[in-house]
């Protein structure tokens, strides 16, 4: 009776169709509802690893009774489900000791970046792509790849993830692939998760890391999200629980730039950092026993919200950060001068332009030059303009005063310059 009740009254707290939908299907099991041969399953299964038995997604901490001071703090969804794998196995999965280390080609929203991120010679450890609701070819009504407003693609989510299934299946130890889905569209969870669902089987995992991303928070700029976050973690833990969960904040920029990193340095204005109530939004919604959680966060907004994203990641120490966006220099010292991000973030960044770092050597002759419509890619006309403008200002003056009489030229102001 108790626990009927506690359905009832978790499902009048979350009106919408989501919430209900996520109480429904996550059960809630205690420490003291776990199965009793839980310990010698854990035991079995690091018999088998041997060495790397400490990176099982075990949920160590949880077992001995210490919980986060996130779950402490009751600022945490109703339902518990572990979710996703734990950091360790995922670093080793790639052999490599720090989540720095990890080699990205970011947007493969296309056959050609896709080819070019599997190919032989290619460093890639991990692919973000972006899913979307569109067309391919004549086919509409379905999953492609492609980043709004762009719905159109060479790619569909079919074809993108039998690819990486197929070349993770031959490829050697070192030459596997991650995903990163960047879900665009609640329209794509139902058919993309029920695919990573039909070829994990019984093994309830395909095999290779794969993040389940979505903006499921109002971030800096107030733009709401196209998904409540209680539908896309009801999705997500119904069809792929094996996925680590990627929610995010959605974010605006106000400047349409010739690229990101330059319009923050032309107007430093058009971005907001983090604030603590996105974070505490998150806190508050996410659900209890996600393990493993890399939340993206844009590198500079991160940066100009740092006590926020601190605090984010005191939460629980099994938070990480993945960085997104054009990082400037400041940015680039942030992340590695801050020591709560130590060991703690994973870096998809694309480099600035030569523009943005003309911008950040000289912001104040860059912000000059911009007024002048004269201004060239190398910026000499603009010098140029200035000097021309003088010699011609010169000259007017001296014509003028020849113009004048003997008295009227010694009186005149140009006259008395010349003089003193």
């Amino acid at each position: 009776a108790t626990v009927v009740l506690l359905d009832l009254v978790l499902e009048a707290e979350m009106p919408n169709k989501g919430s209900a939908l996520l109480a429904k299907k996550l059960p809630r099991r205690s420490r003291e509802q776990a199965p009793a041969n839980q310990s010698s399953a854990n035991a079995a299964r690091m018999a088998v690893r041997g060495p790397h038995a400490g990176l099982e997604v075990l949920d160590e901490e949880r077992e001995r009774g210490r919980e986060s001071e996130w779950e402490n703090s009751g600022e945490y969804g109703k339902r518990n489900m572990q979710c996703g794998e734990n950091l360790g196995r995922l670093l080793h999965f790639f052999g490599i000791s720090s989540p720095l280390d990890v080699v990205w080609s970011h947007a493969v929203n296309s056959k050609a970046k896709l080819e070019a991120a599997l190919a032989p010679g290619s460093k890639t450890m991990f692919l973000e792509a972006d899913v979307t609701w569109g067309s391919c070819g004549g086919v509409r009504n379905l999953a492609v790849m492609a980043h709004p407003p762009r719905t159109s693609s060479d790619l569909t989510f079919l074809m993108f993830f039998s690819r990486v299934v197929e070349h993770n299946r031959k490829a050697s130890h070192n030459r596997r692939v991650g995903v990163k889905l960047d879900f665009k569209d609640g329209r794509c969870l139902e058919s993309c998760l029920g695919l990573l669902r039909d070829t994990a089987g019984a093994n309830e995992s395909v095999g290779f890391p794969v993040w389940l991303n979505a903006d499921v928070w109002s971030g800096p700029g107030a733009r709401p999200p196209s998904m409540a976050p209680a539908d896309f973690f009801a999705a997500c833990f119904d069809m792929y629980p094996a996925g680590t969960l990627s929610p995010g904040w959605t974010c605006w920029l106000k400047f349409e730039g010739p690229s990101d990193a330059a319009s923050r340095l032309l107007d430093p204005a058009v971005l907001q950092g983090y604030e603590m109530q996105h974070i505490e939004d998150a806190l508050r919604t996410l659900p209890r026993g996600v393990g493993h959680v890399t939340f993206p966060v844009h590198c500079t907004m991160a940066r100009l919200g740092s006590d926020a994203i601190v605090r984010l990641l005191a939460a629980d120490a099994r938070f990480t950060l993945t960085l997104w966006g054009e990082a400037m220099p400041q940015d680039e010292d942030w992340m590695l001068s801050t020591p709560e991000l130590a060991g703690r973030i994973f870096r998809d960044c694309a480099k600035p332009g030569l523009i943005a770092y003309g911008l950040t050597l000289a912001p104040y002759l860059f912000q000059r030059a911009t007024r002048s419509l004269q201004l060239t890619a190398f910026g000499g006309a603009a010098g140029f303009g200035v000097k021309k403008k003088k010699e011609i200002e010169d000259a007017v003056t001296d014509e003028r005063q020849k113009s004048q009489s003997p008295e009227r030229r010694e009186s005149s102001p140009q006259a008395r310059r010349n003089s003193s």
